[in-house]
């Protein structure tokens, strides 16, 4: 195309556009790097059976201290702090058995402290007849209002008493379930560390897909 004088007025052709980029496969999820084997032996299962006793200790035996400590830390952390949120009540409630297992779970902090939660099941009894048994009775018939307001004091200064004589009497319910998520979390923390020592020591997962990449590239050959 041109105009009377002859200049060419055809517009200049665009650069070709670069080829898009071809899109990246994504990574798969990295699996625990497996531990060496043969440098563990047995000691490798024992870690995987101790590491439910005692939580961290199975890391710590196959040479892995950092991850240990700090499984070791959030573990027992969390099941103290059930245990100060909620007391020995909240060991074993048996409105929610489904706690009770997970709980077990922790290993030695709940086989320890589920052990004196039962010594002190015949304390709280014996401490509950004896207080219902003293407690001032309440008022009787038709009673005065000065009368309902000396017995009710009477009442609240026993059961303060008692409270501040013996905590065992004392009940929070609310606090107690929570106090009994936090150890059950605890336990179900530590299967998630036995998993993944578990994966360490074995190493099947990563084995069986590295040999089906040397198969595959054997087969190509």
């Amino acid at each position: 195309m041109t105009d009377s004088a002859g200049s060419d007025l055809t517009p200049p052709s665009s650069p070709p556009a670069a080829p898009l980029p071809a899109p990246q496969p994504v990574p798969a999820p990295r699996l625990p790097a497996p531990l060496p084997a043969e440098s563990l032996g047995p000691v490798g299962y024992l870690a995987i059976v101790l590491a439910w006793m005692v939580p961290g200790l199975g890391h710590f035996m196959v040479g892995q201290k950092t991850r240990g400590l700090i499984f070791a830390l959030t573990i027992h952390g969390l099941f103290v702090g059930g245990l100060l949120l909620g007391g020995i009540k909240a060991l074993s409630p048996p409105e929610q058995p489904i706690w009770t297992y997970t709980q077990f779970l922790s290993g030695w902090p709940m086989l320890v402290f589920n052990k004196v939660a039962r010594a002190k099941e015949a304390e709280i009894i014996q401490l509950k007849s004896d207080y219902q048994a003293d407690r001032p009775e309440e008022w009787k018939s038709n009673p005065s209002p000065e009368e309902q307001a000396q017995v009710q004091a009477q009442r609240i200064a026993y059961g303060k008493k008692n409270l501040t004589q013996h905590p065992l009497l004392s009940y929070s319910p609310k606090i107690q379930d929570v106090g009994a998520v936090y150890c059950g979390i605890a336990g179900m923390l530590n299967l998630l560390v036995i998993f993944d020592l578990l994966l360490r020591v074995t190493g099947t997962p990563r084995d069986s897909g590295e040999n089906k990449k040397s198969s595959s590239k054997g087969g190509a050959k």
